[in-house]
């Protein structure tokens, strides 16, 4: 795909100026990105090396290859769902969580506007810390550096103000960043690819007789669909709601789907072909080291440039949704002050797990995991109105008026089946040390299976009392 055509920018939001625009719906004039642009937003966005561990991970269930490279051709498949909830976006000009107050109601929409910035907030620091090692890598090897605290500090500067610099700046930005960094870490992992082959085992993976279709390969799914598709629906409309109104949902669908598919698909199958012969690879406390340990010794420092990049092309995502969701939830700030508020949470975080509390990040994951069975549920009754207002438009003024909207105070339908998938999430979710469902057990236990219940549950509860008018 070429390169966004250079047209007149709009006021409120041009490359290397701060977007004007918060949660407000974009006004037609400045409506004027494209299709091939929102195709690389999501295409840098995905390409994070740790999606080789989650390749990794599904294989230790004890899959063939032949259902490896199954699962590798599924889970992306996912990611339609994504490209479907960002159609309104481009119909309204309005982001994700502010959308939400249709299915939820103004102020029944605060509780998972919140939950949406926390968990987008967490996962900003994770993966601000996973490049910020990889980044404190690169440079030893660079230049000779013992691992150290300030040469670990100088690398979280670094990624820290690549990410957060770019989200502040806004969405024209943040569209022509991730263009580039398509091409540069796009080229640069098909490198990683191409010299991670010849370690594959083919033979073992060859051998491998394969495993039960409800105890291991739907397990094994559930993990890689939880660690990607997933992670964005709370994000899909913000990065539509500059194009056309009259674009077509086929493809937004598209260019968003290929756009996380192509990349996704590519990292988990090298992390799928990689594990025979490595089955430290899915445990490995530090996953990036792991999968650099195998390439040539001279590919040492791109290849963790290429990490880090690949990284800060996620958080960018994150810090910008992140600041959305905050503003969608009533907070009195403008975009610009959400992005400081993120980045002063994020960097403390991070300098107290990089510098104190080194053990800290495992645990870290599993907060952010037990959140994520909340999202679920949230995201199949959202996900019913989306489609229904497929069919009919959202009223968009009623979005924003708080105790006189047309949509309610908190619509009780919504709201109830969205507790009742979360309690079903619960239930038979398993996030040691934090939570231990009494049903965790069986097909539940050591897999993400009890957010697709809950998603399944709201689903079903709330299909037959959603109206959307």
């Amino acid at each position: 795909m070429a390169l966004p055509d250079k047209e007149p920018q709009p006021q409120t939001d041009r490359v290397w100026h701060i977007e004007r625009s918060g949660i407000e719906p974009v006004p037609a004039a400045s409506r004027n990105a494209s299709l091939s642009g929102l195709f690389w937003v999501w295409f840098a966005g995905n390409l994070a090396i740790l999606t080789v561990v989650l390749g990794a991970i599904a294989m230790s269930f004890g899959l063939s290859l032949i259902e490896g490279v199954a699962l590798a051709l599924l889970a992306p498949l996912a990611y339609a769902g994504i490209g479907l909830f960002a159609i309104p976006g481009a119909r309204t000009g309005v982001p994700t969580l502010t959308l939400s107050r249709a299915t939820f109601g103004t102020y029944g929409n605060v509780v998972p506007s919140l939950i949406s910035w926390l968990n987008l907030v967490g996962w900003e620091t994770v993966v601000l810390l996973t490049a910020t090692y990889a980044l404190e890598g690169a440079l030893t090897a660079a230049f000779g550096l013992p691992p150290s605290n300030l040469v670990a500090l100088l690398s979280l500067v670094i990624v820290t103000f690549s990410a957060f610099s770019v989200a502040l700046l806004g969405h024209a930005t943040i569209v022509r960043i991730q263009t580039v960094a398509s091409y540069l870490f796009g080229a640069l992992t098909l490198l990683v690819f191409a010299l991670a082959l010849p370690n594959v085992h083919l033979g073992l993976l060859l051998k491998a007789p394969g495993a039960p279709f409800l105890s291991a390969f739907l397990p094994a799914l559930s993990i890689v669909v939880a660690g990607g598709a997933l992670s964005w629906v709370n994000t899909a409309a913000d990065y539509t709601r500059y194009l056309p109104r009259d674009v077509k949902g086929s493809g937004v669908v598209w260019a968003t789907t290929l756009g996380s598919l192509i990349p996704s698909f590519a990292l988990l199958l090298l992390g799928i072909l990689l594990s025979a012969g490595r089955p430290g690879l899915a445990s490995a406390p530090n996953p990036i080291a792991a999968v650099g340990a195998i390439l040539p010794a001279w590919m040492a420092v791109p290849y963790l440039l290429t990490a880090a990049g690949g990284m800060v092309t996620g958080d960018i995502m994150d810090v910008y949704s992140s600041g959305l969701s905050l503003m969608a939830a009533g907070v009195p700030l403008r975009r610009t002050r959400t992005i400081l508020v993120d980045a002063s949470l994020s960097i403390a975080a991070s300098v107290y797990i990089l510098l104190v509390a080194h053990n800290f990040l495992g645990a870290y994951v599993s907060f952010l995991t037990l959140l994520a069975t909340v999202l679920a549920p949230w995201a199949a009754v959202f996900g019913v109105d989306t489609l229904r207002h497929l069919r009919r438009d959202y009223r968009v003024q009623e979005l924003y008026r708080g105790l006189q909207s047309g949509y309610g105070k908190v619509r009780l339908p919504a709201f109830a089946a969205w507790l009742v998938g979360i309690a079903a999430a619960l239930l038979t979710s398993s996030v040691p040390p934090l939570l231990q469902g009494p049903f965790a057990v069986g097909i539940f236990q050591g897999s993400n299976l009890g957010l697709f219940l809950g998603f399944l549950v709201s689903l079903l509860v709330y299909l037959p009392f959603s109206r959307p008018d």
